[in-house]
């Protein structure tokens, strides 16, 4: 699909340096004040959940499509010409993942530096559901440059690097923060950086992922909830016959 000039800015900085930092508003989508609401639900959802021992909460699946428009968001045609001409192919489209991070300062899992293995090339957008400092849990990343360098000392392949053993490769002075207010839009492609969700501190982050892959990824992750025949057929109401093709497989 055809960009605008601000569009081949956002993916000239995603090449480049694999992020590039935008708002919501900035990105034009259609149904945004829906979305807005939709996120702003769950936020207050999720807010009131008593975290327990978990670092991270989401909501169950029935309740993310609850208003299927915030399901539906990562098909809007101007963020799927952004995907499809970022990644170069025909894209899948895994729909919207809300997640809350507990300020514990705990550094588990996806805390620690690693690339996403699901493809060779994929677009990832992350919004901040509320201002998101420092110490905030912001996606934290070393530039694409400096990762390709790092993979090569480090011998990296797949999983999680320590803080301990990235240091001495990339000094922290190099590890760059993705930190913005309420409704910044971050553009990733977290297969070609290494990168982390930084320990939340001084207060809990929310945010909402949409992911793209192409339509053979190299692997599919497992989801342990499985779509009902019923939620099948709200998610693909109203859709395209281009939108209903990045769907995955189990959802046509």
């Amino acid at each position: 699909p055809e960009l605008d000039a601000d569009q081949h800015h956002l993916l000239e900085e995603v090449e480049a340096q694999g992020v590039s930092i935008t708002s919501v508003d900035a990105l034009g989508l259609s149904q945004v004040d829906e979305v807005k609401a939709a996120l702003d639900r769950l936020v207050g959802a999720l807010a009131a959940t008593r975290p327990g021992a978990e670092s991270a909460l989401r909501p169950s699946r029935r309740d993310l499509i609850a208003d299927v428009a915030l399901w539906q968001c990562g098909l809007d045609p101007r963020l799927l010409a952004l995907a499809e001409n970022y990644i170069g192919l025909p894209v899948r489209y895994y729909g919207a993942a809300v997640y809350r991070e507990v300020a514990d300062g705990k550094t588990l899992g996806t805390r620690q530096w690693h690339r996403d293995i699901e493809d060779q090339r994929m677009f990832k957008v992350l919004v901040w559901l509320n201002d998101v400092g420092p110490r905030g849990g912001a996606l934290q990343y070393i530039p694409k440059p400096r990762t390709g360098q790092a993979v090569e000392e480090l011998h990296y392949v797949s999983g999680f690097v320590t803080d301990e053993a990235m240091t001495p490769v990339v000094p922290p002075e190099e590890w760059v923060k993705a930190i913005g207010p309420r409704w910044t839009a971050v553009l990733a492609d977290p297969a070609q950086i290494l990168h982390r969700a930084s320990p939340a501190e001084d207060r809990d982050r929310y945010s909402v992922t949409f992911t793209w892959t192409s339509r053979h990824p190299v692997k599919t992750m497992p989801t342990a909830e499985e779509f009902s025949a019923a939620d099948r057929a709200r998610i693909r109401e109203g859709l395209s016959l281009e939108q209903l093709a990045c769907l995955p497989p189990s959802l046509l």
